[in-house]
């Protein structure tokens, strides 16, 4: 049982008439070596209220001396290998004694009114820990089901006593886009006024502002404190207050507008969360957006099938037109009016809100790889599935996902090798272009790092060709270059299927949303009402890596530089399982550059692949570099309009003969340009060629090499 202390100056608890609720703790009033959660009434170790555990607990915190801001004491959290096993909680409730029978009860979780939250934090640098700590805001009482807020201080492992960056973001994944940093070795103070009755959370670090913003999850219920891997930090003077709201009578609220983004051009349909933010339930409202010029308006009647929309109760309100995406940051408004039938509700203040609308214009023929790490037995890898297929449905032909499975019967284990380096164990996660993260980041902000790569010009315009012999499928993937290509460059191919099924225990789906936290994908369905574990039969999983050739870091060219105008062609030969299904595979090129990253991509179906038709390459070889007199000459541009150039690159003095037939094998031009030695360009005139396709036959002492010419 929990001992019960009268906290004196260490902790003030008051309650007003008015239900406004006060608290400090600076742990002073206990002493040095007590669980926090077992001997003070007002704090809770995560066990206990999830599985009603009883003390000793073993997720407790311990009271220090080892530093302090105020008094002697603090809550220490030390660094280790491990995340946890510490992870206490304090409830934003006054009551005493919280545990599982009396959690239902509270006031909480705060869904209007103003609370502000202040604790002084410590985190150390030193070695081997190299800094960072965590904590989060829970949405709900029992806790584990939503995360209003999770805060993580990230140290730099290369620079420890540099100050570290701050990340915030939700359940949702939502990322809160204020990028500010926090001191090293030394106390600071974080603070956060949060707005409910507005959804404004602000941030403060040593009582400066670093900006608002809104939160998709806007309640709060608790505090907990959690170190994650290596993280060591103190806490002191851990504050809070309530001031609970005034409502009016009949007052309708914009309470959100759902992010808006994408590409010029695109459209997208608004979202707007409204909220009745008054007395009596709201029966009629319409809503409005503005955009660019253009409105429209939703008039919703008879809400709630006629019993309205309750006190402090929420709806979305989808709009059934769409906006089309203009370049640059614009200004999107939101207006909620004639609440059930007035020309003006009882609070006009909270009856717009405004948000930035974002569309960027993609780079030419640009296309972004996002790689995922997912696995079946991974029960929150659900979340990296519904992104990819966001992004499907968004980005159509400007993304492209790839799900690289790990530890089930789905995993590739070359490709699950190479993606480990950039997560390092931690599921889900996913890479946009390989461009290193630290840590990786999540499914989720897929898209935030797309938009920032989707404008960055690519070098090379990879064109996908195929052919299939029986069980074999060989692939050619053809690089026109746009920009200059200098240094160790490098071609990957995969393969990767929409449609994978299997049974057995292995192919059930782990899902940590059961039951508790939602996750809707692009097809409706809510994971949250899916089981624990979603059975083989009811389960296709998408964008599955199959193979990749010739490895995860890909082949390097035949040349270290490349001018524009350019082409050169890689070759791969895959071995297909008979259990793949080949009309839902895609083939997918990989164009990566000195620095490991993708620089651009191709993906096609497989059909498309074989329609474009296959380039040989002389000598094909899944693991190691192309060879033979093939892959000294290259044929650019291809597609050519006026003109074609042949560069070759030979090692020893040769004869060379060209000619050029068409694709019925008539003859059109021939020249023997006798001996020939080292680099050489030789250029064609085909201006007056017919569109259509051609053969380029040269001869090389006694090799043949064929390339085939596009005229367009």
């Amino acid at each position: 049982m929990k001992k019960l202390y009268t906290l004196l100056f260490a902790s003030l608890l008051a309650l007003t008439a008015n239900s406004q609720v006060s608290f400090c703790e600076n742990f002073d009033a206990l002493i040095v070596g007590d669980p926090i959660a077992e001997t003070s009434s007002s704090w809770n170790s995560w066990d206990e209220l999830m599985n009603g555990s009883i003390a000793p607990f073993i997720d407790d915190a311990l009271v220090s001396s080892i530093q302090s801001v105020s008094g002697s004491n603090s809550l220490h959290f030390p660094g280790s290998q491990a995340a946890g096993p510490e992870d206490v909680l304090l409830m934003f409730d006054p009551t005493l004694n919280i545990n599982t029978s009396n959690i239902n009860s509270l006031s909480t979780p705060y869904v209007v009114g103003e609370f502000t939250f202040s604790q002084m934090m410590y985190i150390r640098s030193a070695q081997p820990s190299n800094g960072g700590a965590y904590f989060n805001f829970q949405a709900e009482n029992t806790p584990g089901q939503l995360w209003a807020l999770e805060v993580e201080f990230i140290a730099d492992p290369n620079n420890p006593t540099d100050p570290g960056t701050i990340d915030m973001r939700n359940t949702g994944g939502t990322l809160m886009n204020l990028p500010f940093s926090y001191p090293m070795n030394t106390w600071f103070e974080i603070k956060f006024d949060i707005d409910l009755s507005n959804n404004d959370w602000e941030v403060f670090i040593d009582g400066q502002s670093q900006g608002s913003f809104a939160n998709t999850i806007n309640q709060i219920a608790s505090l907990d404190l959690y170190p994650n891997i290596s993280h060591e930090y103190y806490v002191d003077d851990v504050c809070y207050s309530y001031i609970p709201a005034t409502l009016f009578t009949n007052n309708g609220q914009v309470s959100n507008i759902s992010t808006i983004s994408g590409l010029t051009g695109q459209t997208r349909y608004p979202s707007v969360e409204i909220r009745n933010f008054g007395t009596d339930p709201i029966y009629s409202c319409d809503v409005t957006f503005d955009y660019n010029g253009t409105q429209m308006t939703e008039n919703l009647t008879n809400i709630g099938a006629g019993f309205g929309l309750l006190s402090l109760t929420s709806m979305q309100v989808d709009f059934l037109n769409s906006i089309t995406l203009i370049s640059g940051t614009n200004i999107g408004t939101a207006t909620i009016s004639n609440v059930n039938g007035a020309l003006q509700d009882d609070n006009p203040s909270d009856d717009v809100m405004t948000t930035q609308v974002v569309a960027i214009t993609p780079a030419e023929n640009k296309l972004v790889i996002g790689e995922e790490a997912t696995g079946t037995w991974c029960g929150w890898c659900p979340r990296g599935a519904v992104a990819l297929n966001e992004m499907d449905r968004d980005y159509p032909g400007y993304f492209q996902g790839i799900a690289v499975h790990d530890g089930d019967p789905m995993e590739n284990t070359d490709y699950n090798s190479g993606l480990f380096g950039f997560h390092g164990g931690s599921y889900p996660s996913g890479v946009v272009n390989r461009v290193m993260s630290s840590p990786a980041i999540d499914p989720s902000e897929f898209e935030q790092y797309f938009l920032q790569d989707i404008v960055v010009p690519a070098n090379g315009i990879i064109m996908n060709g195929a052919q299939q012999i029986g069980t074999t499928l060989e692939v050619s993937l053809s690089v026109d270059v746009t920009t200059a290509i200098n240094g160790n460059w490098k071609l990957a191919c995969v393969l990767i299927e929409d449609s994978v099924t299997g049974s057995g225990g292995q192919w059930y789906q782990s899902n940590s949303y059961a039951g508790s936290i939602s996750l809707i994908d692009v097809n409706g369905v809510d994971w949250m009402n899916l089981p624990n574990w979603v059975l083989d039969v009811d389960m296709v999983y998408r964008h599955v890596a199959r193979a990749i050739s010739p490895s995860f870091n890909g082949d390097p060219l035949e040349f270290s530089s490349y001018n524009a105008g350019e082409q050169f062609t890689k070759c791969y030969t895959f071995t297909l399982d008979p259990t793949w299904d080949l009309t839902q595979m895609h083939i997918v090129g990989m164009l990566i550059n000195t620095a490991n990253e993708i620089n651009n991509a191709s993906s096609t179906s497989i059909s498309t692949a074989v329609a474009n038709g296959y380039i040989s390459c002389g000598s094909t070889s899944i693991s190691n570099e192309l060879a033979g007199p093939d892959q000294l000459i290259t044929l650019y541009p291809n597609p050519a309009n006026s003109a074609a150039t042949l560069r070759m690159n030979l090692k020893t003095e040769e004869n060379v003969d060209v000619s050029i037939t068409t694709i019925d094998g008539k003859l059109i031009a021939k020249r023997d340009y006798g001996l020939m030695n080292g680099a050489h360009t030789l250029t064609f005139d085909i201006s007056n060629f017919s569109n259509g396709i051609y053969f380029v036959e040269t001869i090389v002492g006694d090799e043949v090499i064929t390339k085939k010419l596009i005229k367009e």
